[in-house]
């Protein structure tokens, strides 16, 4: 029994009390995120028509990239653990303000649940970013192999929490207010353990850089273009948020147009079932990726996206779209994750942030802005024309094949420039000249 547990929790001496402490800080965010997906989500759609959500995205994607830049001028200049603590109590007090737009009669609903989806999104791109970024920062790469995809699982525990509630709340109706409450609740807590739980990490002090926004940016976007397989991988993730933009709306506009009124409930149990596969998954993700080697395992999630599509083509319907978007999340969310989160590890410390900006914020954003606008374009000549809706369908998937092709390209990419990327001078490995453990401080009498 213990060996089996170890295999999928291998964790070693000391190291259980800080990766509980990371885990429920993510435990926290993805518990808020499932609670108001599923009700901000079923909340548009009942507003307005469905098509509508991809401006809301495109929308949500360039507030993320103008908060994000802000976010670039220090995340890699103050304190870790205080940006981290900082994060989670802002999004404490944004949840503790929304149930003030329900309660006012003159606030329109819609906009109501445009905010909530838009925060909610925010949550999904933003926090991710910060907080792994610490996490990197805590551990080597070497010992960040093995420990973040046990890291990762509370992510998925917390999703399965929250959707749980969601779905509870389609049949009992708790209301929109009290579920914000919650969320807001949940902030609070997990800012605490970040105040109690991670204040004897000693971590490295940050760059007190007096850098403008362009200058941070462009120091980013100069490493990326400098090393070959980090040029091509920020490629790859371009082309992955416009593939997954597309797969997203498919599964969510076909679940709409065949199931009605009761697109809420399948909607929260499609997601909760995403969740408990990802938890499987993440579990195998590191000894997927020890496998097929780093480098190889970016193949992984252009060739399921590119059949998510392909299958999505040919077979129409919820369930077809449905399915092929959730495979392709939760390779995303574990192996693809794992996978870049490790890679991102080998990149100096004054730039790992910035770099990180780019690759796991910047460029899904875009290419997510840009999968928005063409979709809305192709769906709304569609239907200025008169043209049934399979057929507007067949030609937006058929330009999510032609980018998931892009994606794949761009991982091969990746995988023949790994080797010389990794002699490149900008990615000197951090010099660790003590373990994890004496980055705790104990006090003078080691107790």
């Amino acid at each position: 029994m213990r060996e089996r547990f170890s295999q999928w929790f291998p964790l070693r001496k000391g190291e259980s009390g800080l990766v509980l402490s990371l885990g429920f800080i993510l435990f926290a965010n993805y518990t808020a995120m499932g609670i108001t997906k599923v009700v901000a989500v079923s909340g548009f759609l009942g507003e307005v028509r469905d098509h509508y959500i991809l401006l809301v995205w495109a929308v949500d994607m360039v507030l993320l990239i103008l908060a994000t830049g802000v976010q670039s001028l220090i995340v890699d200049r103050f304190d870790r653990i205080k940006l981290m603590a900082g994060v989670l109590i802002v999004f404490a007090l944004l949840y503790a303000f929304l149930p003030l737009t329900f309660l006012s009669k003159t606030f329109p609903k819609s906009i109501s649940y445009t905010l909530i989806y838009l925060l909610n999104d925010q949550q999904w791109r933003f926090f991710p970013v910060v907080f792994w970024i610490l996490v990197n920062d805590i551990y080597d790469p070497g010992t960040g192999r093995r420990v973040m995809p046990v890291i990762a699982n509370f992510a998925f525990v917390g999703t399965i929490m929250g959707l749980g509630i969601a779905a509870i709340d389609a049949r009992l109706g708790f209301g929109t207010v009290k579920l914000l409450l919650l969320n807001a609740s949940i902030f609070f807590a997990a800012f605490l353990i970040t105040r109690t739980g991670l204040v004897k990490l000693k971590l490295a002090p940050p760059a007190h850089t007096q850098d403008s926004m362009k200058e941070t940016l462009t120091e980013g976007w100069e490493f990326i273009k400098t090393v070959p397989a980090f040029a091509y991988l920020a490629l790859g993730m371009l082309a992955a948020g416009s593939v997954m933009t597309v797969l997203l709306y498919g599964a969510i506009s076909d679940a709409k147009f065949d199931l009605g009124t009761g697109f809420q409930a399948f909607y929260a149990q499609y997601n909760l079932i995403i969740a408990v596969a990802s938890i499987f998954i993440q579990s195998l993700s590191s000894r997927i990726i020890e496998r097929l080697t780093l480098k190889r395992s970016f193949l992984i999630q252009p060739f399921v996206m590119l059949g998510a599509v392909i299958v999505n083509f040919f077979i129409p319907g919820y369930v077809s779209s449905s399915a092929s978007q959730g495979i392709a999340r939760a390779t995303y969310d574990t192996v693809d994750l794992s996978a870049r989160k490790a890679f991102q590890a080998m990149v100096p410390n004054e730039k790992r942030g910035r770099v990180s900006m780019f690759i796991d914020s910047y460029l899904p954003s875009i290419g997510t802005i840009l999968g928005s606008l063409i979709t809305f374009v192709i769906i709304a000549v569609g239907l200025k024309l008169g043209v049934e809706r399979e057929y507007y369908r067949l030609v937006y998937v058929g330009v999510g094949i032609l980018i998931a092709i892009v994606s794949v390209i761009a991982a091969f990419r990746v995988r023949s420039t790994y080797e010389q990327s990794m002699l490149s001078w900008q990615l000197k490995r951090r010099t660790r000249g003590a373990s994890l453990l004496n980055k705790l401080d104990f006090g003078d009498d080691g107790k």
